[in-house]
């Protein structure tokens, strides 16, 4: 479990920088703007592309990383 206060503290740290929330179930999460987050009581809220969005339990968060790996370049065919 994490502490939604240590949540919280990444979200409000100047200047902000984006970490990864691990899940139980071997998902993950990265957080790259605290405005489209919001740390609740029981469930941390997070805007995803495309207009999707996910609520988070913080009983089934694992841990939190604040590195986040470069996304991998694509190479062109051809």
């Amino acid at each position: 479990m994490v502490d939604p206060v240590d949540v919280q503290e990444l979200l409000d740290k100047e200047p902000f920088e984006p970490f990864r929330i691990r899940m139980n179930d071997g998902n993950y999460y990265d957080v790259v703007n605290p405005d489209l987050a919001v740390a609740m009581e029981g469930n941390f809220f997070l805007a995803l592309p495309k207009g999707r969005w996910k609520l988070l339990s913080y009983l089934n968060m694992t841990s939190i990383e604040n590195e986040i790996p470069a996304p991998r370049k694509r190479r062109r065919a051809g």
